[in-house]
């Protein structure tokens, strides 16, 4: 945003939603480059060859892109190195920059920074002496590393998780709870073809057919030779090989409709479970690109992977149906496998009535019942969108009946993924006659009509195996109000994906202008490292607690302005009204 065009802005808005200032954002890029630990492998990359030392350094590369991220500024490496040539001598000195850089310069070491991530040789030097390590890709026995070497290779997971976690202040602590999604990404190439059906990947979620068809756009024609089949089988439509065509939901504005380019899933640290648990700032965590269209369990997989890496205290994942629709081996399994409980919303088609895998039981909408829930609890409709909010709440109530009949965890799940479920009498939820502990809880309990002596489940126990309801399972049951505020805590990655597409970043096509998956997912990390410190500065500004980047880059504070209520302006005294009503002036 200009200078120019922040000045329209309210003043309560200014002051928790402006960028840092360029002497912050050089300050700060200093020790995000630092707390990265990048620097060395970079180095290694950059520096290697033999003969006049490089004009443009390593650090110049990496503090330039983090400088310019700060600022939000689109990721162009053009900008980049304008934001280079803006710094002062003293900071391009230090930064190793003793000439002008011009963009071949910026262009050859970024390039050789990609290649080395494609080809997987980018790692952090070894500091003992005769190391002689095999080409890439070969079997050469290399010599074991004395403890205490801090070799270790990169991969581009390794770098984007590690740039993200470095846009973190130390002492931010997060809940172990993480929201994911996704949000498309297009390609800077221009488009060559089209095709009467998306290209996406098998097994993905279905794209939704409309009521009412709409008017097919006329397409230019078919550029010769395009498409073209890629590498994996799928087409080609732009001279970017790695940009593929995937689905976008339509919004209130627009509806869905296809795309080419990438999807780009995110990580955004959660609120914890509970009416008691406080508001935490909504970062991004983790970030991975996919290429546009492939199946999005694999992503998700990837993407947590990520996270998890950096943040292996957390416990509980909240996913839309474009995730937990996935097939439980692409999906489900890996989720449990990672020790993770998944938080998710059922597909119309996960939902029903099915035979329980104990005698008495039955399985609805994803939970285990007893077989003593009443029947009009059985078959209860779902939440179309556009539903009114008293509608939804009464069904809720209802939904909240049925509950107290449903198994709940009696134990965490092993690590073969099996977890035992008590029953609703065992748990104090309902009174049961065959269990006479539970008639001695409060009559506001339901009681169920099990004829006394007979076989029932309503006080039993039962292991479920990993393949039981994996498709479905969660902690909480589907359409209570428990339910909806643990599912509700996903608001935090649609604020993430809110900041990047409309409020900060305006991530649209040419936000970077490179081609390629790897490319485009540097220039990103950067960009979403250099977002974080806004959410962090308006969280804690609008709750009167010191900016912690501030803090911790050891910047001169003021005290936080919080913006006060609006006042209104006074109404005219003289309207259209009054001048026709009223009396003739004089």
């Amino acid at each position: 945003m200009s200078e120019a065009a922040r000045t329209l802005l309210p003043l309560h808005l200014t002051k928790i939603a402006r960028r840092p200032s360029r002497e912050q954002a050089l300050r700060r890029a200093h020790l995000m480059v630092d707390r990265s630990g990048l620097f060395p492998a970079v180095e290694a990359v950059l520096h290697h060859q033999v003969g006049k030392p490089r004009e443009f350094t390593a650090k110049a590369l990496l503090t330039g892109l983090a400088v310019h991220a700060l600022l939000l500024e689109e990721m162009h490496l053009t900008r980049v190195l304008d934001t280079l040539a803006e710094l002062s001598p003293t900071a391009r000195s230090k930064l190793g920059l003793t000439s002008p850089a011009s963009y071949r310069m910026l262009w050859h070491a970024y390039t050789l920074l990609i290649r080395a991530l494609d080809t997987g040789t980018l790692a952090t030097p070894h500091n003992h002496p005769n190391h002689q390590a095999g080409p890439p890709g070969s079997d050469e026995r290399v010599p074991q590393c004395p403890d205490g070497c801090p070799y270790q290779p990169i991969s581009l997971s390794e770098f984007v998780g590690r740039l993200l976690d470095a846009s973190l202040p130390e002492g931010l602590a997060l809940t172990g709870a993480i929201a994911i999604d996704s949000t498309d990404y297009e390609t800077w190439a221009r488009r060559r073809a089209w095709t009467p059906k998306p290209d996406i990947a098998p097994d993905h979620v279905p794209v939704p057919v409309e009521d009412t068809p709409r008017p097919s756009r006329k397409r230019p024609p078919n550029e010769p030779g395009w498409p073209c089949t890629g590498a994996e089988g799928r087409l080609m439509h732009t001279v970017d090989s790695d940009a593929r065509e995937g689905y976008r939901s339509g919004t209130n504005a627009s509806p869905g409709n296809v795309f080419c380019g990438f999807d780009l899933h995110l990580a955004v640290n959660a609120r914890a479970l509970g009416a008691r648990a406080p508001e935490v700032p909504f970062v991004i965590t983790a970030m991975h690109l996919a290429v546009g269209g492939s199946h999005k369990g694999d992503a998700g997989i990837s993407l947590i992977g990520q996270h998890l890496a950096r943040h292996p205290h957390t416990s509980e994942v909240i996913a839309d149906r474009g995730y937990s629709y996935c097939t439980p081996a692409q999906w489900a399994h890996p989720v449990r496998a990672r020790r993770l409980e998944p938080v998710i919303d059922l597909h119309p088609l996960q939902r029903g009535i099915h035979p329980g895998p104990l005698a008495g039981t039955v399985i609805i909408d994803g939970t285990q019942f007893t077989d003593a829930l009443p029947h009009p609890l059985r078959d209860l409709p779902g939440f179309p969108i556009g539903m009114r909010t008293a509608e939804k709440a009464r069904l809720r109530a209802r939904y909240d009946q049925r509950a107290a009949y449903a198994f709940t965890p009696h134990s965490r799940p092993d690590t073969d993924g099996y977890q035992r479920f008590k029953g609703p009498a065992l748990a104090g939820h309902l009174r049961c006659p065959n269990h006479p502990a539970s008639m001695r809880l409060p009559h506001t309990r339901p009681t169920t009509t099990c004829r006394p002596g007979a076989e029932c489940a309503c006080g039993r126990t039962v292991t479920l195996s990993p393949d039981i309801m994996a498709w479905t399972r969660q902690h909480t049951v589907w359409g209570t109000n428990a339910w909806a505020a643990d599912y509700g805590r996903r608001s935090a990655v649609e604020s993430g994906n809110a900041e990047i597409k409309t409020h900060r970043l305006h991530m649209d096509r040419g936000f970077t202008r490179v081609f390629g998956t790897t490319k485009n997912s540097v220039l990103i990390a950067f960009a979403l490292a250099g977002l974080n410190h806004i959410p962090l500065r308006a969280w804690h500004t609008k709750r009167q607690l010191p900016d912690p980047w501030a803090t911790f880059a050891g910047e001169e504070t003021t005290e936080p302005t919080v913006p006060g209520p609006r006042t209104r302006a006074r109404r005219r005294t003289t309207t259209l009204t009054t001048l026709i009503d009223g009396a003739p002036p004089g």
